[in-house]
């Protein structure tokens, strides 16, 4: 299949609470980080492209904030499992990757099943898979986390 062809057309899913709070984040972030066109970009696509749904709502096959998730990275043919967490919960020993990353952005809102094409930050692209949702907090009533 066509690499550009492949990429999911179809807008993010986002909880209220996960919109709320990376919006909040460059208010919580030290003043250097408030001017990451990561965050800025991130906020762009959750207030202008992003289907927000109230956390009960969302489906449990969606990438949320706090989710673990697998993916596989189609041009090195490897398999990822990460949790995707806000910026201060980083933790790369942990497979624990931001929001605010290239591959986070792109797993946010997400379903299992869809194909995303990641912008890394020397300019090239990569095609993600995503292949399966170990944990999502919201399907497991952690509708706070």
């Amino acid at each position: 299949m066509d690499f550009n062809a492949r990429a999911t057309p179809k807008p993010p899913i986002v909880t209220e609470l996960d919109a709320a709070r990376i919006c909040e984040l460059a208010t919580r972030l030290p003043d250097a980080a408030r001017s990451l066109s990561a965050l800025h970009s991130l906020i762009d696509m959750i207030t202008s492209e992003a289907d927000i749904v109230p956390a009960e709502r969302i489906a449990a096959d969606v990438v949320t904030v706090n989710s673990t998730v697998s993916f596989e990275d189609s041009a090195a043919a490897t398999v990822h499992t990460v949790t995707l967490v806000y910026p201060q919960d980083l933790s790369i020993a942990h497979r624990r990757i931001s929001v605010l990353s290239p591959v986070g952005q792109a797993l946010l809102g997400r379903k299992v099943g869809d194909s995303v094409r990641v912008g890394m930050p020397d300019g090239s692209h990569r095609q993600i898979d995503i292949v399966e949702l170990h944990y999502q907090p919201e399907a497991a009533g952690n509708l706070m986390l």
